[in-house]
């Protein structure tokens, strides 16, 4: 069932809802006042001896008794013989009909009945009592008009039927309103889906109006499909990289083995060197392999290992490490506090790795390398920072991509895959965790690793 027939048939509901209510109170309302009449009607004292039985079967009291008491100048009460004649005792001065009784005295009720009559003039509608006769008593009549209660009903109905309108009329204009603004753009949306679903991928969905639900659905929907197509984009970007990558190492390959089959590699020692060639060639491709593994490990949200980690500690190891392989650079460590954090001891240790391998690979020599631990009242700081060339703002905007331009010319300078920082960054995102740069041209470079306190 499609949307807008379900908001119709919802509207009918309760447009039913309301109608039924209506008729529930009027008639209600009918059956409280008719209840009043006949507790009335019950309550209406008979003038004295007019039910009396006679010897001879007249009535003791006959001819009506007409009367101006405000209590009784609307009633009207008889008494019937046993040869069906009806005797008026009681005619009130403000009827001006009297009630036609002729279907009770034919069919004379056993038990004391209550039943509703039109006038005899047909001008009224009374509510009559029947008593029964009895061994020592006449069956007689009591009624009263019921024109006003009928008149208060009626109107009342009218009031409810003209409120019923009112609120039919206002559904209206609210399924109007939804069809137009809500159902009409989630229509448009729905066919947009469908249009991109059979192939037309640059389709979006027409936003008028962000203040409307409907209008934030098209926006977030264009969004949505907006990071769709630069996510495939950075796909394809990235294939193309990693491919161009192993591309050159397999062609270094390739020419050392065509070389070699086409007689080459004929003086001492060239086939070494082409043997020794050939294993950094393919130490370049495992290390590239490794690291695409690495990541799509990270993509795939695998679990860590979480532990209490002194990152202090840590700091000090990596620093260690890595002037056991740069033993000529000054790379030092800041970190004198005992700082804990929840993580997982291997995967954060090789996140600060890269940091500190990415510095000493990309600043001279000479330029000094400071690792720092620091704990704020919401974090737990891991800075490396370097007195390096720096980063230009283009740079620093991309330098944690996935083969970014400036990784991939240092990656053939300095031997790295250019996926380092990117590896770095998805260990800190998995930990919950931010990282980023700060830098400049000239002025050297500070990466920054935030991890969430330690509960």
């Amino acid at each position: 069932m499609k949307l807008r027939t379900r908001v119709l048939f919802g509207f009918a509901m309760i447009f039913a809802v309301v109608i039924a209510a209506g008729v529930f109170t009027v008639n209600a309302q009918r059956n409280q006042l008719y209840e009043q009449i006949d507790e009335r009607l019950t309550s209406t004292p008979l003038p004295p001896d007019t039910r009396d039985r006679p010897v001879g079967g007249a009535p003791g009291r006959g001819g009506a008794q007409p009367l101006d008491d405000a209590n009784v100048s609307d009633v009207y009460v008889a008494v019937i013989t046993p040869d069906d004649t009806v005797h008026p005792a009681i005619e009130g001065q403000l009827l001006s009909d009297l009630p036609d009784v002729q279907s009770l005295v034919d069919d004379r009720p056993t038990d004391t009945t209550f039943v509703t009559t039109d006038g005899v003039a047909g001008t009224s509608k009374f509510r009559v009592l029947f008593m029964p006769s009895t061994d020592t008593s006449l069956a007689a009549i009591i009624a009263v008009p019921v024109d006003d209660v009928d008149d208060t009903i009626r109107q009342l109905a009218l009031t409810y039927l003209g409120v019923a309108g009112l609120i039919l009329l206002a559904l209206i204009l609210i399924a109007s309103w939804i069809s137009r603004f809500g159902l009409r753009p989630i229509s448009a949306m729905t066919d947009v889906a469908e249009a991109i679903s059979s192939g037309e991928r640059d389709r979006r969905a027409e936003v008028t109006d962000l203040s409307t639900e409907a209008g934030r659905l098209g926006h977030a929907f264009n969004v949505m499909l907006d990071d769709r197509d630069a996510g495939e984009e950075r796909l394809r970007q990235f294939v193309s990289n990693a491919s161009h990558e192993l591309r050159t190492p397999l062609t270094s390959i390739r020419g050392y083995l065509d070389l070699y089959a086409a007689g080459g590699f004929r003086q001492p020692g060239e086939l070494d060197d082409a043997m020794r060639r050939l294993h950094v060639e393919a130490e370049r491709m495992n290390l590239l392999v490794e690291d695409l593994l690495v990541l799509a490990k990270f993509d795939e949200e695998q679990p860590l290992d979480i532990a209490s980690v002194r990152v202090d500690d840590m700091a000090r190891d990596v620093v260690a490490l890595a002037l056991a392989g740069h033993p000529d650079r000054e790379i030092l460590v800041d970190a004198t506090d005992e700082i804990e954090v929840a993580a997982d001891r291997l995967r954060l240790h090789q996140a600060l790795a890269v940091l500190v391998d990415n510095a000493t690979r990309h600043t001279p020599d000479d330029a000094t390398i400071r690792v720092t631990a620091a704990r704020t009242p919401s974090h737990v700081e891991l800075a490396v920072s370097d007195a390096g060339p720096g980063l230009t703002p283009e740079e620093a905007a991309v330098v944690f991509d996935r083969f970014s331009r400036g990784d991939r010319s240092r990656a053939r300078r300095t031997g790295g895959s250019g996926l380092g920082l990117s590896i770095a960054q998805a260990i800190v995102h998995a930990h919950g965790g931010e990282i980023d740069v700060t830098s400049a041209p000239g002025e050297g470079a500070t990466f920054t690793i935030r991890l969430p306190q330690r509960d």
